[in-house]
Formats: C-alpha cells, sequence, structure tokens
C-alpha cells in the first residue's frame, strides 16, 4: 500500500490513503507508519524554495533537523529504507563548465542550500546509527505540472498559448532540465532498489545529465506549442546577479543503479502538461 502525507488539501490522489499534516512533529508519521506497517518513507519536505521565504528557524528545522528526527522515529516504528529528496542547491558553485559529481564541495554561504546540505548530511548520519537504509536523491530542475505560476516553465506555457510575449534574461545560463515525470519514475525505481539489497546508501544525482541553455529550452518549448519564437523576448530581462552560468550534474551513479532517469523530450513534457492542464491559457 502507499500512503502520502501531505500539508495541503485538494492534491490530486489516486490509488493511495492520503493524509492531510503540516506537523514537524516525527511521532505523527512514525505511529502510521506502525500502523501500517510501511517500509519506506520518502520525505521531500523543504522550507526556502521559494527563495523569498527566509525565516532560519524554519529553514533550520525542516530542511536540516527534521529529515534526521523523522528517520530516527520511523526507524523505530518498524520502516526500513528512507529516501530524502536533496536539491542541487545543495553544492557550492563549480568554476567552468564541468558536470557535478556527488563528492563535489557543499555549499556554506546559501540559507536553502546550506541547510539542505546539513540535513543531508546530519540523515545520513542517525540513519547508520539506527540501521535504517537511507539514500538522498539530490534534484536538479526539475519541471512540468504543479509549478508555482512564476516558474520558467508554466510562464512560457500560460503567455506562449495566451499569444503573449515573455520577456526572458539572455537565455545563456545553462542547467539540467527533467521532467517530473520521470524524476518520479526514477525515484519509484529507487524504491524497488532499497529493498533488493543493492548498494544504495549514499547520495545521488537524480537529473537528466543533459546540458541545455535557458534559451534552447524556452526555444523547444515555442516549437512544441507551435508558437511563434518572436515571442520569446530574449534579452529583456537582466540576468539575476545570483544566477551561476552552469548546472549540470555527473549522473553516472544513478544511471548504473537504475539506468538514466531522463526519458521525455521536451515536446513530450509540453504535451503531457497541456493534457494535464486542459490547456495552459
Amino acid at each position: 500500500d502507499v500512503w502520502g502525507v501531505t500539508r495541503r488539501s485538494g492534491v490530486a490522489q489516486s490509488d493511495y490513503d492520503l493524509v492531510l499534516d503540516d506537523s514537524l512533529e516525527p511521532e505523527r508519521y512514525a505511529n502510521i507508519v506502525g500502523q501500517n506497517r510501511i517500509g519506506t518513507i520518502i520525505n521531500a519536505l523543504a522550507a526556502g524554495v521559494d527563495p523569498r521565504e527566509r525565516d532560519i528557524g524554519l529553514l533550520v528545522r525542516v530542511n536540516s533537523v527534521f529529515p534526521a528526527l523523522l528517520a530516527a522515529a520511523v526507524a523505530s516504528a518498524g520502516a526500513a529504507n528512507f529516501i530524502q529528496i536533496g536539491s542541487s542547491a545543495e553544492y557550492a558553485p563549480l568554476q567552468g563548465k564541468g558536470h557535478i559529481p556527488e563528492e563535489a564541495p557543499l555549499t556554506q554561504d546559501k540559507l536553502y542550500g546550506g541547510t539542505k546540505a546539513a540535513g543531508s548530511v546530519l540523515l545520513r548520519t542517525v540513519a547508520a546509527e539506527v540501521g535504517l537504509r537511507a539514500c538522498v536523491l539530490r534534484l536538479f530542475n526539475i519541471y512540468g505540472p504543479g509549478e508555482k505560476a512564476h516558474r520558467l516553465f508554466p510562464s512560457l506555457l500560460g503567455r506562449l498559448s495566451r499569444g503573449e510575449r515573455v520577456p526572458l534574461s539572455a537565455g545563456s545560463q545553462v542547467r539540467d532540465f527533467l521532467y517530473v515525470d520521470d524524476a518520479c519514475l526514477a525515484i519509484a525505481r529507487m524504491i524497488r532498489a532499497l529493498p533488493e539489497g543493492l548498494p544504495v546508501a549514499g547520495v545521488y544525482n537524480l537529473a537528466s545529465g543533459r546540458a541545455v541553455s535557458v534559451r534552447e529550452f524556452a526555444l523547444a518549448i515555442a516549437d512544441a506549442m507551435g508558437a511563434d519564437r518572436q515571442l520569446l523576448a530574449f534579452g529583456e530581462l537582466a540576468m539575476r546577479p545570483d544566477d551561476l552560468p552552469y548546472i549540470v550534474a555527473d549522473t553516472r551513479r544513478l544511471d548504473d543503479l537504475i539506468g538514466p532517469a531522463a526519458s521525455s523530450t521536451i515536446a513530450m513534457a509540453v504535451k503531457s502538461t497541456l493534457e494535464q492542464s486542459g490547456g495552459a491559457g
């Protein structure tokens, strides 16, 4: 059986049990684990994804402390496996255009990335102490249904579907884009790998491993929608000071374990998203 815990009402539900809860008390979730004999936990809770959310106490509690306390609590309730959803923001910026390996230095001067990185380290320490099989999946640029409207992918779909101009930066930033459905399927494969006894404890980059510029990404979306490329107003927005030029993952460790995560083209992702939303306009 699959159980989900969410802080938001109205979340789409299919063939799983859904619990509405926003508590940071691990024992509450341990009770669910014990009562339902749940073997594998996925923790995707995070604070500070929105750059405007900068409550230091909240980010430390949610990102750094909660994963470790949750791991200890669910282990005592009978869980055997734990998957922590991490972030590429945990890494310190790399010089040049190298793909980021899991052994890359962690950031020490960014609040969101630093608290997430601390959480990954503390989780693995506690998991080893309590005998819980744990791994961290660091996600890079995940896109698709469910994103907030101000983000790049939904803003492109929305404006282009209405025939509106889309103000953009020059688009020279290179990113590692992965469609959300592909990310979810990769997580599902990791869930199956954990109980099979494979050597999966540790950290893995969950990404496509492909370098794609923001400009290329936007053009591919416009082409998939049959929209006029002239609507893409490249250079109209200034680059953000913290906008790094190159963030691409080295995915060989994950690829060797469960196979490549990326299977959807940008055109496939656009088609699927529009079908799920009934059109972005």
